[in-house]
């Protein structure tokens, strides 16, 4: 249990009660699941599931203090906005088939510059898929957390709590 499989952000001042409803959710499929605030408001996960079925677990019963669930699909060890553009779209080409997309990109108790790797990853996916901000297929999530960058491909509102759809 090395990287977390899921990034969870939550609403104000409900940090200690979600983390206790988050466990005892997981608990159910894995005894040895962990989460930590990293920031506030924001909790990596850490589990032996699968992102999918931890998402899974979470979003059939969702503790009534998440606000967001964002499955982790790729860890980067770097907060450089070249870096992080060459490798998520190197795994993109190479994981995922997708026809139409958007970036989100998410600065979490970190100063980057979002904007350049949203139109990074846009301008590297070309000739791959094309940009729809409307009706995407998939949407690239990119939260940079501290030290790490964390990548999530969803459908359009997936990380929204109330919302029950997987990939």
């Amino acid at each position: 249990m090395e990287e977390p499989k899921l990034i969870l952000t939550v609403k104000n001042n409900k940090n200690n009660k979600c983390i206790i409803e988050i466990l005892n959710r997981l608990y159910l499929k894995d005894l040895n699941s962990k989460a930590e605030e990293i920031i506030k408001n924001v909790i990596l996960v850490y589990t032996s599931l699968t992102p999918i079925m931890a998402y899974g677990l979470l979003i059939s019963a969702p503790p009534s203090c998440l606000a967001k669930i964002y499955p982790v699909d790729l860890v980067i060890h770097s907060v450089k906005e070249q870096e992080i553009i060459d490798k998520i779209t190197k795994f993109l080409k190479k994981n995922i088939q997708f026809k139409t997309f958007y970036v989100d990109c998410y600065d979490r108790g970190i100063k980057i510059n979002c904007r350049e790797v949203e139109i990074g990853i846009g301008i590297g996916l070309r000739g791959f898929a094309s940009v729809d901000y409307k009706n995407p297929e998939k949407v690239i999530v990119v939260n940079v957390i501290k030290d790490s960058t964390y990548m999530s491909v969803i459908k359009k509102g997936q990380e929204k709590v109330s919302v029950i759809s997987l990939r």
